[in-house]
C-alpha cells in the first residue's frame, strides 16, 4: 500500500507541479479517491501553513446580522476577525438594493463607475482590513456584449484596476475581479430555460421538483461569441493597467468564473469548452455545484478538465490557476446533508481535492446565508431567524457557528500541523 501512495504521489508531482496536464499519466476513479484521501486533513494529512491565505468566504445579500454597522462593513470585520486571510464582496453598482442593505446609506449617484465604487467608504474601510486576497464579484455587460461595448467595458476595468495598484502599491494585497456564474449568464439566467441538454426532455434535478431539460439554443454560438469578446476585454483592461503601473506590491488579476463545467465535459456548449479556448486569462473560478459529489472524485476531475482548456496570459508565465470561487453546503435544506458528520466528511473530502492538487482559493458560499427555505422570502430585506434559512453560512442567525464553521475553525488553529 505504502510503495501505491508513492507511486500515486509521483504522478501526481510530475502532472501538476506546473499545472500542466499530461494526457499520459491518468489516473484511475480508485487512485484519485487515494490520492484525495490521502490529502485529507482528518485523515492525517499535513494542514498547509499558509491555509489562512488559501481560506475564505463571501460576504453578499446575507439576511440577518448582529450590530448596527453598515452591513458589508459588519460582515468584513465579521471575516477578519475569524482568521480569514480570503473574501469574496459582490462588486456591482447596486451594492444599496440587496447585496448590502442593512443599516446602510449608501448615498450613490446615478452614473457611477467602478473606479468610483471603490472609493466608496464602505469598500475602502474593508479593502484596508488586513486581508491579503480579495475576489469582488464584478458585474459587466456579458451575454449583452457588443463590438460597440467592448471599449467601454475595457477602460472601466482599465481604470479600477488602475486605481488598485496604485491605491494599495505599498501593500501585498491581492484583488482578483471576476464575473458571476459564466454559464448562468452566457444562458441568459438559472432559470427553466438554461437546463440546456443534448436530449431535452429528461427530468433532472428531482429533489427540488420537476425540472426538465431544455434543447441548447440555435443562438448558442452567438452567446458564446458574446462572452468571448466581454472577457476579451476585461482581461486587456487589467492588462493594460498593469502594464503601466510598475513597482506596485498590489496584485490584481482578471479571473473568468464558470459554473457547469460538468455539461461541458459532456460536451454542452458551456464556458469551459467552448469560451476558454479562444481568450486568455489569468485565472479560472470554479463555482462548483455541479461538481460536488461524496468523495471529492467529480470535483478533482472537473478541475483537470479546466486545467486542459485554460491559455493562461503572458503575466502568468506559463502557470495555470484554478480556484473553487463558489462552494457551499446547505446544512438545513436536503435529507442526508443535515448532520455534522457527514457535512463535515463532505468538506474534509474537498479540502482534501484542494490540498492534493494544489488549489490557491477555496471560497465557501457564505459567511451568513442569503437562501430562506422559503422562495418567496428571498426578496424581503428583513432579518429571518435560523430556523427560516437553507443553512449556506459560517455563522447562524443565532450566532453560533455552522459546521463548516467549525470545521474551518479547526483548520485555521492546526496551519503547518496535523490533526491527531
Amino acid at each position: 500500500m505504502k510503495n501505491s501512495i508513492i507511486s500515486l504521489l509521483m504522478i501526481f508531482i510530475s502532472c501538476s507541479s506546473s499545472c500542466q496536464v499530461n494526457s499520459t499519466q491518468k489516473l484511475s476513479d480508485q487512485q484519485i479517491i487515494e490520492l484525495i484521501d490521502n490529502s485529507r486533513p482528518l485523515k492525517g494529512a499535513k494542514i498547509p501553513n499558509d491555509i489562512k491565505h488559501r481560506l475564505g468566504t463571501t460576504h453578499v445579500s446575507g439576511k440577518y446580522y448582529f450590530t448596527d454597522e453598515p452591513f458589508l462593513i459588519e460582515g468584513c470585520k465579521k471575516v477578519n476577525e475569524m482568521g480569514y486571510g480570503v473574501i469574496k464582496l459582490w462588486f456591482q453598482k447596486n451594492p444599496q438594493n440587496r447585496f448590502y442593505h442593512f443599516n446602510s446609506e449608501w448615498d450613490i449617484k446615478d452614473r457611477l463607475s467602478l473606479k468610483e465604487l471603490a472609493q466608496h467608504p464602505y469598500y475602502k474601510t474593508c479593502f484596508e482590513m488586513p486581508f491579503s486576497t480579495i475576489a469582488l464579484s464584478v458585474g459587466g455587460a456579458g451575454l449583452r456584449t457588443t463590438d460597440e461595448t467592448v471599449q467601454v467595458e475595457e477602460k472601466e476595468i482599465y481604470e479600477l484596476t488602475k486605481y488598485l495598484l496604485e491605491e494599495y502599491k505599498d501593500r501585498d494585497l491581492t484583488f482578483i475581479l471576476h464575473n458571476w456564474e459564466g454559464d448562468w449568464l452566457m444562458r441568459g439566467g438559472n432559470g427553466i430555460h438554461s437546463r440546456w441538454s443534448r436530449s431535452a426532455g429528461q427530468l433532472v434535478n428531482a429533489v427540488d421538483g420537476d425540472r426538465y431539460t431544455v434543447p441548447v439554443p440555435n443562438d448558442s454560438l452567438q452567446r458564446v461569441d458574446a462572452m468571448v469578446k466581454w472577457f476579451t476585454a476585461r482581461q486587456s483592461g487589467v492588462s493594460r493597467a498593469r502594464a503601466e503601473v510598475k513597482n506596485s506590491k498590489c496584485k490584481v488579476y482578471h479571473a473568468i468564473e464558470a459554473n457547469k463545467v460538468m455539461d461541458s465535459m459532456e460536451g454542452i456548449p458551456g464556458i469551459i469548452n467552448y469560451v476558454l479556448p479562444r481568450v486568455e486569462t489569468d485565472m479560472v473560478s470554479w463555482s462548483c455545484y455541479d461538481g460536488l459529489d461524496e468523495t471529492g472524485l467529480k470535483l478533482y476531475k472537473g478541475i483537470m478538465y479546466i486545467y486542459e482548456n485554460i491559455r493562461p496570459t503572458d503575466y502568468m508565465h506559463g502557470k495555470k490557476v484554478v480556484f473553487l470561487g463558489e462552494i457551499g453546503i446547505p446544512e438545513q435544506r436536503y435529507e442526508g446533508l443535515t448532520e455534522k458528520k457527514t457535512v463535515v466528511d463532505r468538506w474534509d473530502a474537498y479540502m482534501g481535492v484542494c490540498l492534493a492538487l494544489d488549489i490557491p482559493y477555496m471560497i465557501q458560499w457564505e459567511l451568513y446565508c442569503n437562501e430562506p427555505k422559503e422562495e418567496s422570502l428571498r426578496s424581503v430585506m428583513e432579518k429571518r431567524t435560523t430556523e427560516e434559512m437553507r443553512g449556506f453560512w459560517l455563522i447562524r442567525p443565532d450566532g453560533t457557528k455552522s459546521f463548516v464553521g467549525e470545521y474551518f475553525e479547526k483548520l485555521l488553529q492546526n496551519n503547518g500541523k496535523r490533526i491527531m
